[in-house]
């Protein structure tokens, strides 16, 4: 059957077929402690068991209907009136119906598609996962690195008050090719209207031209304007978003110049971005 085998080599020549008997019901007691010692050694094939377990019990519904004997109606009216002067026999156990080829068939290859799926399903989890967790990582080390670096300097007061709450979100700003010895990180709080950056290496602007931050929501949105500020020679400022969309962790941040009396579109020439 079409597994996806967990591993380069077989456990056993016929462990594909031990599942499957297993799923059935019909192993001996020799092979059953075969399987037993195969799930020992390879306990991720615990995993296709389950796989075979659960879509035999959706074979039957896939089997046509039988029809019911012609007089087997008769024969309960007769049993019925039968009843009233004399006990009745019991019941005879009707034999237990056998697996046609034909079922047996659509069976494996019901279960080979569900649970190369389901194999599939769960790498994928398990590499999301990994990522999440990568990524938390990653903004709590640039969290703490960030607080050591800055916590002695009395002009950044507000930024240590931000990293020292659990929630704090940081987002880590590279240059652009128009300002490649620039970096940053910006710094807000959920639910909060003020952003505060701190920055390396960007420069103070004259008075006709401004730094305005926009953020993307989702990936192909249009950046949404987030306000606009002057470095200050510390590299380190605050101000207030005029949406609380801003702060609702965007996939992507940028940092543009732009001249004060331009229109607020995402047209400036972008110095810093970041994406999250």
């Amino acid at each position: 059957m079409p597994f996806d085998s967990p591993s380069t080599s077989d456990p056993h020549p016929d462990w594909q077929d031990l599942l499957a008997g297993y799923a059935l019901g019909d192993l001996s007691p020799e092979e059953r402690a075969t399987l037993q010692t195969i799930l020992t050694q390879r306990p991720e094939l615990k995993a296709e068991v389950l796989a075979y377990q659960e879509t035999l019990a959706m074979v039957p519904y896939a089997l046509e209907p039988q029809s019911l004997p012609a007089a087997l109606e008769d024969s309960i009216m007769a049993a019925a009136e039968g009843h009233r002067t004399t006990p009745s026999p019991p019941p005879r156990r009707l034999p237990r119906p056998r697996w046609s080829s034909a079922a047996l068939v659509a069976a494996g290859l019901l279960i080979a598609v569900v649970g190369t799926d389901n194999y599939r399903l769960r790498q994928q989890q398990m590499t999301f996962e990994t990522q999440l967790a990568s990524r938390q990582t990653e903004i709590e080390t640039l969290k703490a690195d960030l607080l050591a670096a800055i916590e002695a300097k009395p002009d950044f007061e507000n930024v240590v008050e931000i990293l020292r709450q659990p929630d704090a979100l940081v987002y880590s700003l590279q240059g652009t090719d128009n300002a490649l010895t620039s970096s940053g990180s910006l710094l807000t709080l959920p639910d909060h209207s003020e952003v505060q950056l701190v920055s390396h290496n960007l420069p103070v602007l004259p008075e006709d031209k401004v730094y305005r931050l926009w953020s993307v929501a989702a990936t192909g949105e249009t950046p949404r304007f987030c306000g606009q500020f002057n470095n200050t020679d510390i590299g380190n400022v605050q101000w207030t978003v005029p949406d609380a969309t801003c702060n609702a962790t965007p996939v992507q941040v940028i940092i543009t110049v732009d001249a004060v009396v331009d229109p607020q579109l995402p047209t400036g020439e972008a110095v810093l971005t970041g994406t999250i």
